[in-house]
């Protein structure tokens, strides 16, 4: 089934899975955290309401971890497009649970313990899932709550999906568009010459900076002081004799085995899971008839190539490879372990559709022996040890940070860790350090008694905050900070940012001139003047491409995007257009002729432009759908409130 998604995975298939994708109800839906209480509304929709707070949170969510941090007018109009996203999501949401969409518990299980994010090792980790849920606030019910809106969602956009199809004389016409070429001629007028030419006074730069003072202020920031505990610490001081070593071997030796191998080959008739019974009934009877053909000792592979929706294993017989435990849908694995080496299943049902299974090849499992393992049974021992010394220790620098709230030093002393100094940082954070790189330590940073109005004095140390370790997975790092340092935001010298400023006005002006000299030129051909000929009496550059595609790596896609998008020239005509290039050059072209796109009803794109028109047309009805939903919805946004400011 793998193998099945990813072959599937070019087309329509793919499409529909990255556009519910970002919907981002897996571990940030609305259900939890869509609760008004007291606190400032930012939006009200139908009768629920979203509070400050509730932004702030999914905000928080989609800004971590990103290197460029949106700041002021940027900043508020981020936050209004993630408002936007969950009034869209709610809406779709509250309209899916109308028409009747429901989700069985056990599918909402079966995509817990088959997502990636929750699997050690190859298989689902109840361990894992509680960290990363607890990190990012959340507990099994709520997750799984989120995760049945989500798929609720899913099923009920899908079924929006699915409803466009395209005719052969729409692709016919896409064929033709995509194929045409364009007879081009450009000149070219080299910025730099612009900036040459301008000069920058002292007067310019000195009333710049006057008029936009607020861009030169410098964001409030801080520094903290914190300790840091990480288990991948403690493990590098335990010290392992051979004696501990052989006798954690001895005592976990089901944990050091090669585990049994089985090759798996398959042949699936795809079925939805809502699938009518109708239709369950006839693709359970096509199944049945394939397997009656295996009976009757027909090849395998064979039927596998002619039969089977799993494109990706069809061409190899029917094989998808090794069956790995905790990947498969329930059912099929259950029938796969049942089976020796060269028997097939009877029809097996799944989440993807009827599948009959075969195992082509087993390998039993074996012990390894000691000094094979050896140094897995040294890490695996380290980080056993390293797990309780981590809690021990992890309850103790919360107890002396507790105790003594105004101060880390004692704690430093007691537990033997070094107090650590961060780096001046913004509310932005700092993407990349090891502390202000995660949204939690710099929300805590800004916040409440540690940062006490910005008064280092009266700073006090704040909870034990859990991160990622140093292997940015498992939640085995806690930290403790405390203000250190503080500065308000404050204006720039003008001469700290003259340059700066003298940059702009010089790229400004010159854009201002060469724009100036396009818009010339560009008359002056569209007049009749020999595009060729001007170029030699400005003493530009001047190039006949020739006919070119829509896509052609030798030349600038900008120029070419502007040369199709312009009206194409008449019967022994030339048209004109002009467009920047990526290099801040200009360009005035000349489109001298067209020639038609070739269209085959054997062309081999045409699967693909079905698909690329099929998506443009269901992203155009489930637009549409959702704008008839809101207009049907009593929705209120307080666009004053979308700042982050507490009045």
């Amino acid at each position: 089934m793998l193998m099945s998604i990813r072959d599937r995975a070019t087309g329509l298939f793919a499409w529909v899975i990255v556009v519910l994708l970002i919907i981002p109800f897996a571990l940030w839906g609305i259900q939890e955290y869509l609760g008004g209480g007291s606190a400032v509304n930012v939006a009200i929709v139908g009768d629920l309401e979203i509070s400050r707070n509730t932004l702030n949170t999914q905000v928080d969510s989609q800004l971590r971890g990103k290197k460029d941090q949106p700041e002021g007018k940027a900043l508020v109009a981020f936050r209004k497009q993630v408002l936007d996203q969950m009034i869209r999501e709610e809406i779709l949401y509250q309209s899916a649970l109308d028409r009747g969409f429901r989700i069985n518990e056990a599918v909402i299980v079966q995509q817990i313990q088959t997502n990636p994010a929750f699997h050690v090792d190859g298989r689902f980790d109840s361990t894992r899932y509680e960290e990363l849920l607890r990190y990012n606030g959340l507990t099994p019910s709520s997750y799984q709550s989120r995760l049945a809106r989500d798929l609720i969602t899913r099923q009920f956009v899908g079924s929006i999906l699915q409803t466009s199809f395209v005719t052969p004389d729409q692709i016919d016409r896409l064929l033709e568009l995509q194929g045409r070429k364009l007879d081009l001629a450009y000149m070219e007028i080299p910025f730099k010459q612009y900036q040459d030419a301008v000069k920058v006074t002292d007067e310019q730069v000195n009333n710049y900076y006057e008029d936009r003072k607020s861009n030169f202020m410098t964001p409030e920031r801080v520094r903290v002081d914190y300790l840091i505990l990480t288990q991948q610490d403690i493990e590098a001081e335990i010290k392992v004799t051979e004696e501990q070593l052989r006798q954690y071997y001895d005592d976990n030796k089901d944990s050091f085995i090669t585990p049994e191998q089985r090759r798996i080959a398959h042949i699936m008739l795809e079925l939805d899971e809502d699938a009518k019974a109708d239709v369950v009934a006839t693709t359970a009877k096509q199944m049945d008839e394939i397997h009656a053909r295996l009976e009757k000792g027909e090849s395998f592979g064979k039927l596998a190539k002619l039969f089977s929706a799993d494109a990706g294993s069809a061409s190899q017989g029917g094989e998808i490879g090794i069956l790995e435990p905790g990947t498969q849908d329930k059912a099929f694995e259950e029938a796969a372990v049942k089976l020796n080496k060269g028997e097939y299943s009877k029809p097996v049902r799944s989440a993807f559709g009827f599948h009959i299974i075969k195992v082509v090849d087993v390998k039993p499992g074996s012990s390894k022996p000691y000094e094979e393992v050896k140094p897995d049974a040294e890490a695996m021992y380290k980080k056993q040890q390293a797990e309780t010394l981590f809690f021990d220790r992890k309850e103790a620098l919360y107890n002396q940070t507790y105790e003594n709230p105004d101060s880390l030093d004692i704690a430093s002393q007691e537990l033997g860790i070094k107090i650590k100094s961060s780096p001046w940082f913004t509310r932005s954070g700092l993407p990349g350090d090891e502390l202000a790189g995660h949204a939690k330590i710099v929300a805590a940073a800004f916040e409440g008694d540690v940062f006490a109005s910005g008064d280092v004095s009266k700073s006090l140390n704040s909870k034990l905050i859990e991160i990622p370790g140093k292997d940015k997975t498992n939640l085995n790092s806690v930290v403790v900070v405390r203000l250190s340092d503080y500065q308000v935001s404050q204006l720039q010298a003008l001469e700290t940012v003259k340059a700066e400023i003298s940059r702009t006005i010089t790229s400004r002006e010159a854009a201002k001139a060469m724009q100036a000299d396009v818009d010339a030129y560009l008359k002056q051909v569209q007049e009749g003047a020999s595009l060729e000929s001007l170029a030699k009496e400005k003493s530009l550059q001047y190039k006949a491409i020739g006919f070119v595609g829509r896509v052609d790596n030798k030349q600038d896609s900008l120029m070419l995007s502007a040369a199709f998008k312009s009206p194409k020239p008449g019967k022994d005509k030339t048209s004109f257009t002009s467009a920047m290039l990526r290099t801040g050059n200009a360009v005035i072209i000349a489109i001298k002729g067209m020639e038609k796109g070739k269209v085959s009803k054997d062309d081999e794109s045409r699967p693909y432009m079905s698909q690329f028109m099929q998506r443009m047309l269901s992203t155009d009805e489930l637009n549409a759908f959702v704008e008839e939903l809101k207009s049907q919805t009593d929705i209120k946004i307080f666009e004053s409130r979308l700042t982050n400011d507490e009045t």
